[in-house]
């Protein structure tokens, strides 16, 4: 082969591989996320997470702790470009974030990207909402500035935490494209809210407009943005259509409905032989939670933008769906289409045309709802019964038909300015607030159930009764507690408690009556007592129980306070054998008492009795003490006096005293010993080690006025100093000795002039210096300070 050729080889091969790695490396780097990530179907195990990217990759999400520990990881290798990852086995109520991309790439993560899971069914914990419809159109400049408007005022206003953001229908306009809602919708709003709130979603008649057929064969590409459940995941019952469904979040159920759509090509909701209609019976029939909301797009009552008068399909939606909704006491009904904010009065059985409408027939309850400090501004009370039915179409879209009728139905009606509605359902109470595109509050209701009660308690006198207000809210307690929707109050005379809300319209009285204050009575037998002795104590009871309580036998403090006592035994019954600890300080005045474990009992604790504490002592002071004329003995006692004591080669004597000084005169060494010690406890106890002490012999006499050597200073308290005096060397034995005759210091010195002892180190006391030279010996008496 010519090396032409194999050069040509060469670079051919290296061709390929240039290429092949310009193809592959632009895909690599093109792999981006075009649409969301974004939540739906969010539970209390588990979300899915929707993404788009403009390439086909994998898909994999990974879930973290709050504290950035991996919870779990999903992956799917099939490419895609429209990603959707079910994540479950998650824990209720508790936040995670979350990160989305490929098994080689992070594409979206961060501050943005979290979520909290829903609360177990039944739970009474806050549930947020966000509701709109009518939004995604940029098509005229106020619909654009309403939207933003809207938008700012969300995440000015928005919760801690929004569980559920509904949508209403006419989501995207005009025709609920994928690339209408990728611009006016997904970018729109962004991951700032995309990231972290799921959408549960109801199509409206512009999403139909995708296609020709859509109404029919509902193959629109709403249907290919949302996951929703359909096989009764969350609660409800399966519809196993993605047009409607429902599902449980903590103590709310929501409905949600096609009402522009038909089954089986030619039936609509209101169509009583539709499917969707017979799901929506069997579903409301099978509801147990507090809360039910249904939300679809055609509205029964509106006027001033649609005109369900003038309109047959909101008419039969009037005459059809509101009396399932009156039968099953739904609570809140939200509806777009009209791009306009209405709400109802709490409302029944109203089919008919709006002249037929009637407060006195067919409004619950006639009050606003606002629940505020303006007179008459009651909110919803003890709702049992009726609907409020929300017109939220103003999100985006914001139109006037010019009439200026206001639907009869309406407590409030508002076409001037677009808005969302807040929701807020705590337990058993429910809040709405329409906040507007320019972040005022504009109207406002909040519906209760189960409020204003009265219960009757009979109990035992003391005992605590739990008293839990039946509303969340403000709260003024008849005992003066404003800050506590629940207490526990004890129950010491008959009354009723009364708990009101701060505007007076809600109450609940707690009718409390008792029984006879309980006696304990405690008594014990000695009026003196000593360590290790025992005692017996017992209690009588009154108006009570015995076996009711536990019981413990207390010592009060030597004043015979309770205030800080001494546990002494647990009882199991009416007597007791005891002994008091040894620590105690003596005194006259202790009590004991049996006490249960409540406080509220009348207590009569027992006598008093005195404490005596068994006699200590021995000498204190010097062990060896030097032989003088007069010597002093010091004794000192601890416990109680008078104390009895004998020392040796005396006759027994007492004393009240705990220090005692004896003068004694010795002409030689002696010992003296304490043989004997008792007080009130009998024989004390003696301390082995400071039992005796001794006189010592008279010293030798001291030579002060040797010409050889002079010794100062004296008392001394750190260097002695030695001097020579005689001008030659002389070789010197000194010793040091305590006053029993111990050497403390021994060494041989070669003194010129002048020598320094040190005596750092050596205790303070007395001590006997001695030199010893071949011709002389001194001793000398020394005192170490």
């Amino acid at each position: 082969m010519s090396q032409n050729l194999i050069v040509l080889k060469t670079a051919q091969k290296y061709l390929i591989i240039i290429l092949l790695f310009l193809e592959i490396v632009p895909k690599l780097q093109a792999q981006t996320i075009t649409r969301g990530p974004y939540l739906q179907q969010l539970s209390n195990s588990g979300v899915i997470v929707h993404w788009r990217t403009n390439v086909a990759t994998e898909s994999v999400v990974k879930v973290y702790q709050s504290d950035s520990t991996q919870v779990t990881s999903v992956a799917d290798s099939q490419l895609t470009t429209e990603h959707v990852v079910q994540i479950s086995n998650l824990k209720p109520d508790t936040p995670y974030h979350y990160s989305v991309g490929t098994t080689a790439q992070t594409l979206a993560s961060g501050k943005d990207f979290y979520f909290i899971t829903g609360p177990p069914t039944g739970s009474a914990r806050p549930i947020n909402i966000w509701a709109m419809g009518d939004f995604g159109d940029e098509s005229t400049k106020i619909y654009m500035e309403t939207q933003k408007g809207i938008k700012d005022s969300y995440l000015k206003n928005r919760p801690a935490f929004t569980d559920l953001w509904l949508w209403l229908g006419d989501n995207a306009y005009c025709c609920g494209t994928q690339a209408q809602y990728q611009k006016q919708v997904f970018d729109f709003y962004g991951s700032s809210i995309f990231g972290n709130t799921s959408f549960s979603a109801v199509p409206g008649n512009h999403e139909y407009f995708a296609s020709p057929t859509g109404r029919v064969d509902r193959k629109i590409p709403y249907f290919d943005i949302i996951s929703v459940p359909t096989k009764g995941e969350m609660g409800g019952i399966s519809s196993n259509e993605k047009a409607y469904y429902s599902y449980d979040y903590g103590n709310v159920h929501i409905i949600a409905l096609d009402s522009d759509g038909y089954d089986d090509g030619k039936y609509r909701v209101y169509d009583e032989k539709s499917k969707q209609y017979q799901w929506l019976k069997k579903d409301l029939a099978a509801n147990n939670a507090m809360w039910t909301i249904v939300m679809f797009h055609h509205p029964p009552y509106t006027k001033r933008s649609h005109d369900s008068d003038a309109e047959p399909e909101l008419q039969y939606i009037r005459e059809h769906l509101v009396p399932l909704f009156d039968q099953y006491k739904v609570d809140l009904v939200l509806t777009g289409h009209s791009h306009i904010y209405e709400r109802s009065y709490l409302m029944k059985n109203h089919k008919g045309h709006s002249m037929s409408f009637n407060k006195d027939i067919h409004v619950v309850q006639d009050v606003n709802g606002r629940y505020d400090a303006d007179a008459g501004s009651r909110p919803f009370i003890n709702k049992n019964e009726g609907t409020i039915y929300c017109v939220v179409g103003s999100a985006g879209r914001l139109d006037w038909n010019g009439s200026h009728e206001v639907h009869p139905s309406s407590i409030y009606s508002n076409i001037s300015i677009g808005g969302s509605l807040f929701l807020t359902v705590n337990g058993n109470r429910l809040d709405g607030r329409w906040i507007c595109a320019d972040n005022v509050e504009r109207d406002h209701f909040s519906v209760f159930k189960n409020v204003n009660k009265r219960e009757n308690f009979h109990v035992e006198y003391g005992s605590k009764v739990h008293l839990t207000s039946s509303w969340k809210g403000s709260h003024v307690w008849s005992n003066g507690n404003t800050k506590d929707s629940e207490i526990d109050y004890q129950a010491l005379r008959a009354e009723t408690v009364i708990v009101k809300d701060s505007l007076g319209f809600l109450e609940d009285d707690f009718v409390i009556t008792v029984t006879p204050q309980p006696i304990i009575s405690t008594d014990i037998t000695e009026s003196e007592v000593c360590p290790g002795q025992s005692v017996k104590a017992s209690f009588n009871l009154q108006h009570t129980d015995f076996n009711k309580w536990n019981y413990v036998l207390e010592l009060s403090d030597a004043n015979g306070s309770f205030d800080t006592p001494t546990v002494l035994a647990k009882l199991n019954q009416n007597t007791v054998q005891f002994t008091l600890p040894d620590n105690l300080a003596e005194g006259p005045n202790y009590r004991v008492r049996v006490r249960p474990d409540a406080d509220f009992f009348e207590e009569h604790p027992s006598q008093s009795f005195r404490f005596n504490k068994p006699a200590k002592g021995g000498f204190v002071g010097e062990k060896n003490i030097p032989f003088d004329t007069l010597v002093t003995l010091n004794l000192r006692f601890t416990g109680t006096a008078p104390y009895t004591y004998k020392l040796s080669n005396m006759p027994e004597s007492v004393t009240e005293s705990s220090d005692v000084s004896i003068k004694i005169n010795p002409n030689q060494a002696a010992t003296y010993v304490l043989e004997s010690l008792s007080n009130a406890c009998g024989n004390g106890k003696i301390d082995a080690d400071n039992a005796k002490v001794s006189i010592l012999a008279p010293l030798s006499v001291e030579d002060d006025n040797n010409m050889v050597f002079s010794i100062f200073p004296n008392p001394v308290s750190s260097d002695l100093m030695i001097e020579n005096k005689t001008g030659k060397t002389i070789k010197t034995q000194l010793s040091l000795l305590d006053l029993s005759g111990k050497k403390v210091l021994n060494k041989t010195l070669m003194i010129e002039k002048r020598e320094i002892i040190s005596l750092e180190g050596i205790p303070a006391g007395n001590y006997i210096l001695k030199l010893k030279t071949p011709s002389l010996k001194v001793s000398k008496k020394i005192t170490k300070i």
